[in-house]
């Protein structure tokens, strides 16, 4: 091939260095250049380099491509002649960036008639190329590029799809642009699947803002899985495995036409994966023509996400190298013997190149000061700066340094209404309303979902300059960066990031459309655990089932054999759920003993069935839930058949709830789960907190206040940590989960002794768990797309607790939303709601 041959001439790959080298050094402003610029630009023949990458922007090699687009990229930056800018512009249209010309027209390296100037056959190829890209959605032209056009091109003529492409290649935009598609048809149910809570809220604001944008009315967009809908209208869930579940066991409708899965990839990730793929499975089981698309971002097989699907559907797999932004991979190392002074190099394939020189503020004399001063210096009070921490904590001490060295900018009035915020719905005393004063912020999973936008926001709109964050980024929270700076990452205690994990992350650098290029920073890389490399290996998919089947097939059916012990499926709960999923395939007659693995657990499970009296149907709705611990719980009932109503939980605001939760958590821990009993006092008040509609701030200050009687020097940013770990990790995940069974199993038990007259006493704990309100009219507001502090902040006002989605709706539009002294971020979360 003409271009894998030119690529590897020694002239290129000379002045392709020398254009490296430019393109990053231009990119840190206090950068003490290796070379003069003059001598970089003195070994480049752009008129050459120029002819080549035109060649290069046909192939289909991620590194040609990239290459082809950092030359146009680079020369457009360097004061070219008309020819070559002509030339780059060229370049650009053929890789059908759109978005690196509008920035070009932007910034004023190109004008914005540019097309005018281009000579008549370029003019006819460019306008060729556009319409060839180019789709008509409801009289409005769309520009893709190529990957985006050959996706769109594969939905017309395949009933499933998955496809695979880097970060920043326009996955997001394309997969939106099919949903409006399918929303042409009347009265059709789309689910769209995110790995993540923190997800859930910015996938619903994007498909709200395309849905008004296209004039789209009449659309049921929710993320609340409650069954209220009518038939035949058209509704859009976006939901995480888990609320994809409670959806499927309420719905009287199972129907659903098509299924999105975003971040498809984390099917491998251990019970939430397993999870996954038991829904997919049953989404595929209830609705044998759904329509099926999953999204993956840079792997090597997206096709095994397509294997269960029949072989009378119409499938393809698209897996693109497309590059849409350049990215550098810098390693940052001290000079020797002078510790204010750090060497940069440009780490490539096979080769590396030194860049220059930083000189750092102070001396480091901490790993958190390290990246500190070093992000300091590289930013140069620049926005778009990503920090990887290696958790919750880190992330707070790291801010916490940078303000030492980041002069304080109270010039933003939305910061100062985040601030506010914090202060009313943390605490007044948290770190994160201190640090946002420099603007400088913090991010992680677990912190409250309109505080956490609000932080998104801001920082795509520079309003903050520098962001830590956690793994969070790993689960596709869309942060584009200008640079991300790392520091022996981890993914856990412990644990390195691995090179899959680490690519995923470093994707995140490189504003497409705001920057030519985005820095990846690895500070000391050679003493990580594991070692960033430049080879952008494509990941490898593994389920979570088929890796246990391969690696762990006798841990776990020692597991099972041994009952499956409460302590260790605590420790191990990809075992439960893999127990779980593996028995009900059995319960259905879908497991064939066609390998020693399936025949074992035949037996196994035939050993098993003999002493399960619960009902089928209950194991199905428990996935994760062993059937053993099931039947446990079920034989604890037998033994209180004196002592019924003591075994219902009572509503949150009952005059005994303290009294009853605690008992409530000490029958679960003992049967279904392995709860340290010493926790059961302080999590009984936090469930009730919690599902009461008590704010995050107040749950805070409590927990705060019980601290400080046993541990007086407690910090208050340790109890807004571990508060908010708990009920995310506590409440909403876990205790929902096992209290969820536990009712089911108590209704089947009530009724089997004819007392089925107690079950409308029993509440439905899941939901108020999940979304920590109890209130028909709160959940009503969260299913039209409110966050939980807007709600609880509401319903100070609102007297009908039984309000429907509907009404609540009416209420909102009646309101005088001025009068009610709400944060203007409140606000703004109503009023995208009212603009739908």
């Amino acid at each position: 091939m003409i271009a894998h041959k030119i690529f590897n001439l020694e002239s290129f790959k000379r002045q392709y260095r020398a254009v490296l080298a430019l393109s990053v050094c231009n990119t840190i402003k206090n950068l003490k250049w290796e070379e003069d610029v003059e001598v970089i630009t003195q070994q480049i023949n752009w008129n050459n380099l120029l002819g080549i990458a035109s060649v290069l922007s046909y192939s289909d090699s991620s590194e040609h491509l990239e290459a082809a687009l950092r030359i146009a990229q680079t020369c457009l930056n360097t004061n070219p002649n008309e020819n070559q800018k002509t030339a780059s512009v060229i370049i650009l249209e053929n890789l059908t960036n759109i978005p690196a010309l509008k920035l070009a027209v932007k910034r004023g390296l190109i004008k914005s008639n540019y097309e005018d100037d281009l000579p008549l056959p370029f003019k006819l190829q460019t306008n060729k190329i556009k319409i060839e890209h180019s789709i008509l959605i409801d009289e409005s032209v769309i520009s893709l590029n190529r990957f985006q056009k050959k996706v769109f091109d594969s939905s017309k003529i395949n009933n499933s799809i998955s496809i695979s492409a880097p970060t920043s290649s326009g996955k997001s935009f394309i997969l939106y642009q099919l949903l409006l598609e399918e929303l042409k048809r009347k009265g059709v149910n789309i689910v769209y699947i995110v790995p993540t809570r923190a997800l859930i809220s910015q996938v619903e604001d994007d498909l709200r803002i395309l849905l008004k944008k296209n004039n789209i009315g009449n659309v049921n967009l929710t993320t609340v899985p409650l069954q209220s809908v009518e038939n035949g209208e058209t509704n859009l869930y976006v939901f995480t495995q888990e609320r994809l579940h409670w959806y499927l066991l309420q719905s009287e409708n199972t129907k659903i036409d098509f299924l999105l899965v975003d971040e498809a990839h984390k099917i491998d990730n251990s019970n939430r994966g397993i999870l996954l793929q038991r829904k997919i499975e049953e989404v595929i089981d209830l609705n044998p023509e759904v329509r099926l698309f999953f999204s993956s971002p840079f792997t090597s097989n997206p096709e095994i996400l397509l294997e269960n699907i029949g072989t009378s559907q119409s499938k393809e797999t698209i897996n693109t190298e497309f590059v849409a932004v350049n990215q550098n991979l810098l390693y940052v190392t001290q000079l020797k013997g002078k510790p204010k002074e750090w060497e940069i190099e440009l780490i490539l394939k096979e080769d590396k190149i030194k860049i220059g020189v930083i000189e750092l503020d102070d001396r480091p004399t901490n790993e958190a000061k390290k990246i500190a001063l070093i992000t300091s210096a590289i930013s140069s009070g620049n926005s778009g700066n990503l920090i990887y921490s290696n958790g919750a904590a880190e992330s707070e001490k790291f801010a916490k340094i940078l303000t030492e060295l980041v002069a304080k900018d109270s010039s933003s009035t939305e910061v100062k209404e985040l601030i506010k915020l914090v202060k009313t719905t943390i605490h007044r005393d948290y770190v994160l309303s201190k640090v946002l004063e420099y603007k400088i912020a913090f991010h992680y999973g677990n912190m409250p979902l309109l505080v956490r936008q609000e932080i998104e926001r801001l920082f795509k709109e520079n309003e903050i300059k520098y962001l830590v964050c956690t793994s969070t980024l790993l689960e596709g929270v869309n942060l584009p960066a200008t640079a991300v700076f790392i520091r022996k990452p981890t993914r856990g205690k412990g644990k390195p990031l691995n090179e899959n994990d680490f690519w995923n992350l470093a994707g995140r650098a490189g504003r497409w459309g705001k920057e030519f290029s985005g820095n990846i920073i690895c500070i000391e890389p050679n003493e990580w655990g594991i070692r960033p490399s430049p080879d952008k290996k494509k990941q490898k998919i593994e389920k979570a089932l088929d890796f246990l089947e391969q690696h762990k097939a006798p841990e776990l059916l020692k597991y099972i054999k041994d009952g499956s012990p409460r302590e260790e499926a605590e420790n191990n709960q990809e075992f439960e759920f893999a127990f779980s999923y593996y028995y009900s395939k059995y319960l259905k007659g879908k497991l064939i003993g066609d390998t020693n693995f399936n025949s074992e657990l035949i037996t196994q499970f035939d050993l098993i069935r003999q002493s399960i009296e619960i009902p089928n149907q209950i194991i199905f709705r428990n996935p994760g839930i062993s059937p053993i611990a099931q039947q446990e719980l079920l034989d604890y009932f037998e033994t209180k058949v004196n002592e019924l109503e003591d075994l219902i939980p009572v509503y949150p605001e009952d005059v005994n709830s303290y009294e009853e939760y605690i008992k409530l958590i000490g029958r679960i821990g003992k049967t279904l789960a392995a709860f340290p009993p010493i926790l059961n006092a302080s999590r009984a008040i936090l469930l009730i907190n919690w599902m009461s509609g008590k704010p995050l701030s107040y749950l805070i200050s409590s927990s705060y206040n019980s601290y400080r009687k046993k541990q007086p020097n407690i910090s208050i940013d340790k109890v807004c940590r571990d508060t908010m770990e708990e009920v995310e990790n506590f409440a909403r995940f876990r205790f929902a989960k096992e209290s969820s069974c536990y009712i089911d199993i108590l209704k089947y038990f009530l009724k089997s002794i004819n007392r089925a007259d107690l079950i409308e006493r029993i509440p439905d704990l899941n939901l108020w768990l999940e979304f920590g309100v109890s209130q028909t009219t709160q959940l009503s507001l969260l299913s039209l797309g409110l966050s939980r502090n807007t709600v609880i902040a509401l319903t100070e006002f609102i007297t009908n607790t039984t309000l429907s989605k509907l009404e609540s709706l009416e209420w909102l539009k009646n309101a005088d939303l001025n009068k009610l002294d709400l944060s203007p971020i409140m606000i703004q979360d109503i009023e995208k709601v009212l603009v739908k």
